[in-house]
């Protein structure tokens, strides 16, 4: 690595110096969790991909759920978009073993074989996901089950919320030990990022692993989130554009920009999250405006 120019020096360059457009040609959109893709307005955007979040069973288990991802995955067919399907466990405290777990993968594999991407566990580094937050070599091995199950997928082993915390330090220290190598395609979540039009999560990021592309597989602006962001659909617009032009400012690492919601929800019922970019109705919020605006500024 050549050390000319300190790479802070270049990220303030970079933030600073690009032009205000958003999206490059090699770059993608993706709308996450949404079985409504064919709805005009979302079409308009020309999302190239999506994405949805399921339990790490969701094949071996009729249900709700799985008609869910059903639904998803004709939608993504029919409007010829690049599945992403992601696995997590939730709740739960009960990790499955690998075998098990590679077993389910096999088996949506079977369900869903168009999908061709997948996250091998969601934020597996959040204190959410309590099978993985502390135990990090558990998500690598995970990933290494997915990656022999299916050599010709395209496997996102690790998807990290982006911190600059020492806990994020030690997980992602654990989990490249267990895994043997650096991942070639890093999955990270920048609502910290975003939602304080900030570059410094991602950028500490980027600095910290210089090998290996990145997608980021969520993010958005809030319309709402709790006591911390009370409802504000003018900030959220605001919001929105920047999260576009911070996928522009590290065009050189970042491949694959996923918006999280679609549909957000009523003013009245809004006090947690809500990062849709039109409402419960269909109806455009000005984010919606921002997002049209932002992804096709530079075309």
């Amino acid at each position: 690595m050549r050390r000319l120019v300190p790479v802070t020096t270049v990220l303030a360059c970079l933030a600073l110096c690009a032009p205000a457009s958003a999206l490059t040609s090699h770059q993608v959109f993706g709308i996450g969790n949404t079985y409504d893709l064919s709805a005009p307005r979302l079409l308009k955007l020309k999302p190239g991909a999506t994405r949805y979040l399921a339990a790490w069973n969701v094949a071996l288990k009729p249900g709700f759920q799985r008609e869910r991802v059903d639904a998803w995955y004709a939608q993504a067919m029919l409007n010829g978009l690049d599945p992403l399907l992601s696995f997590q466990g939730g709740s739960t405290t009960k990790a499955p073993s690998v075998a098990r777990y590679q077993h389910a993968f096999r088996k949506a594999l079977a369900r869903w074989p168009g999908v061709g991407e997948w996250q091998t566990w969601n934020e597996g580094n959040h204190r959410s996901q309590p099978v993985t937050w502390r135990h990090p070599e558990r998500n690598a091995a995970y990933a290494k089950a997915m990656e022999a199950a299916c050599p010709r997928c395209t496997i996102l082993p690790v998807t990290i919320v982006l911190s600059n915390g020492p806990k994020t330090r030690w997980w992602i220290k654990k989990f490249l030990a267990a895994y043997g190598r650096q991942p070639a395609i890093w999955a990270v979540h920048g609502y910290g990022d975003v939602n304080r039009r900030s570059d410094s999560r991602l950028a500490t990021f980027v600095k910290a692993h210089p090998r290996g592309r990145i997608w980021i597989t969520e993010t958005g602006a809030f319309a709402s989130y709790a006591k911390l962001w009370p409802f504000n659909l003018a900030r959220q617009g605001r919001f929105t554009a920047y999260a576009f032009n911070q996928a522009l400012r590290f065009r050189s690492r970042v491949d694959r920009l996923y918006w999280w919601q679609w549909r957000g929800g009523e003013t009245f019922n809004a006090s947690h999250w809500d990062t849709g970019l039109v409402d419960v109705r269909g109806r455009p919020r000005p984010a919606y405006y921002a997002a049209l605006k932002a992804r096709f500024r530079s075309r």
